[in-house]
Formats: C-alpha cells, structure tokens, sequence
C-alpha cells in the first residue's frame, strides 16, 4: 500500500478539530496528541479523502476511554467510527464498530459479531490501532490480533475524509494513512443480516414519511432525522380477518410507549448502565413481550419513542405468526 500521510504527532493547524482543549504533551514516554473527548472529540486529516485505504495509530489512556478512527467522513455529522475500549479490555465489546448517523452514535442498535470484538488491551499504555477499509466493508484490529470484518458499512457514500475520534480522554501518536485496501477486503457489502420472520420493517413517522427499518429489522430513527430530535411518533396499520391472539416481541432504546387502537398496552425505558451484564447496556434486542388480543377488522399500532441518551435512537416489533395483513406503510385508512 502507497503511504500517503505520516506524523509522529498531527500538525492541528491543518486539521479540522474539534475539541476544546487539544494538547501536545509527554505520555509514558513520547510526544503526543491529548484530545479531552469532552462532547466527543474529532480531529480529521486535511485534506485527505478516501474510498478505501487505512489508516494506523497509536493509543493510550489513563482510565476509561473509546478511542479510534473515524473514515468515510462526509461532514462533522455523519462518518464511519471504530474505536477500541481499554477499559472493556477482554470484553465482547472491546472493539466496537459504531456509524455516527445525522450526529449520533449507533453502537446501541449496531452490535454482536459484525460490529464488536473481543481484544486485549493493555492498562495505561499504547497499543495500535488500524482500520483497513473498502467502500463498503472495513477490518479493524488492534496489534497482531483477531480482526473484527465488517461485512456492510452503515453509510452509502462509500468515500470521504479519514481522521481521529474520542469519548473521553486519549492520547494520539504515529499516525499513519495508505491509500488502497488490501485485495482480500471486498469492495461491495458482504450477505446483510436479514431481519427475522415477523419484524415490522417499515414504518410511518408522523411529520416525516415512511422510513425502512436496517436490514436487521431495527429502525434507527437517526438514518432520518438530526440528534436534536428527541420524541417521534411511528404507526403502523394491520388487519385481521378473524380474532387474532398475538404475542409481540419489543426492543427499543431508550423509552418506548405503545398504543393499539389508542390504548396503551407497553411503557418501558431501557438505557445504558455500566455494567458488566450484556442485558444492561442498552441494545435494541426484542426481548419484551406484549400480549394482545385483535378484534376482525383493522387496528393501528402506534410506537412514542423517546431518546434520553445519545448511544442509539430506534426500536425493533416483530409481530410472530398469525392470520394478519399489513396495510401499506403509507397509507391511513379512515374509518
């Protein structure tokens, strides 16, 4: 691969940064970038801009930190993410593979063996992280180790600038960028995963249209609107020709109501602890179950979601079997 940048430290007066208070300091033992990771930090690498390359940097913390790489940048709101958690060291999730959409993280939505990685990592020292990337697919590793693939980037654009990112403090170094990927990486998506049998995979979303679920089944409110929104109403229409006992398995992020013929029938919040437990970290996993009972003839369901925290902004609502029709997602029948 073509090295195309190369710096022990990155000049910032020809980056785009932004973080409050960027330093150059002395951290166990070599100079330095300390990005404060206050709201996130970003730095990224003028005027580079890539379809597919990689990209190599050193990395160190002193406590608890989700620093990496962002790539595929196609402004300060929308890029692709991969950053390494030192503080997760040996956990699943210690690589975490996490699309930043219209100014928000995805990880609660974009999880499991495509997006997350165990790896080891050493405590308040430097390890290397790089990212090798295609238009539509990406491996990131740290050191030697295991690989995480991603088989299908989040965002269409396929090109865009590459730089660096943190929440919470880090320390940057040797920074290192090549222009193409190596040809084992495939440049098209990989096989997506498909949704389960029953899912609901699209939606209408009142003030807006009608939005399509990932192709996991789980619909990231932030594939259509801006971080600053914070409470959508969704509906859905479904008919039955006979009376219809359904079972209906719910996942959301982060408080969810749900109403069937103008009745609630769900309230629930699920948010990030932090925590060592897989179920309390927030992901969007359907898991809840509501029992309903379906009258012939045809019923809304409708969803108010909120977001509290800015982790992942969606829900998922498989419907199970049964004797049911969905009515387009377009269209409201009166009466």
């Amino acid at each position: 691969m073509p090295l195309i940048y190369e710096s022990d430290v990155p000049e910032l007066r020809e980056c785009y940064v932004r973080d409050p208070a960027p330093a150059i300091v002395d951290w166990r033992g070599r100079k330095a970038l300390r990005l404060s990771g206050q709201g996130a930090s970003l730095v990224i690498l003028t005027p580079l801009h890539l379809a597919q390359g990689r990209i190599a940097v050193d990395i160190g913390a002193e406590g608890a930190a989700y620093a990496g790489v962002a790539f595929h940048i196609a402004d300060t709101c929308n890029f692709e993410l991969a950053y390494a958690q030192p503080h997760t060291s040996g956990q699943w999730d210690a690589l975490q593979y996490d699309p930043v959409i219209h100014g928000a993280n995805s990880w609660q939505l974009v999880y499991g063996p495509h997006a997350q990685a165990a790896a080891h990592l050493p405590p308040q020292t430097w390890f290397r992280l790089s990212v090798e990337f295609s238009e539509r697919q990406a491996r990131i590793r740290v050191g030697e180790q295991a690989p995480l693939l991603v088989p299908r980037l989040a965002h269409a654009h396929g090109s865009g600038g590459v730089g660096l990112w943190t929440y919470l403090p880090a320390h940057f170094a040797h920074v290192q960028v090549w222009d193409d990927a190596p040809p084992d990486l495939p440049g098209g998506s990989g096989t997506p995963e498909a949704a389960p049998a029953g899912c609901v995979t699209e939606w209408f979303l009142e003030g807006f249209g009608v939005v399509a679920c990932e192709p996991n089944g789980i619909l990231n409110v932030n594939r259509y609107l801006p971080v600053t929104v914070e409470e959508v109403r969704l509906v859905r229409w479904l008919e039955t020709p006979e009376p219809l006992d359904l079972e209906l398995r719910v996942g959301y992020s982060d408080e969810l109501t749900l109403e069937l013929d103008g009745q609630a029938v769900f309230s629930g919040r699920h948010v990030f602890h932090s925590s060592p437990k897989w179920e309390e970290r927030g992901y969007v996993e359907a898991r809840e179950r509501v029992h309903v009972t379906l009258a012939p003839g045809r019923h809304q369901l409708a969803a108010t979601l909120r977001m509290t925290e800015l982790f992942g902004f969606g829900m998922i609502v498989n419907l199970g079997e049964g004797v049911k029709t969905l009515l387009p997602a377009g269209l409201h029948p009166l009466g």
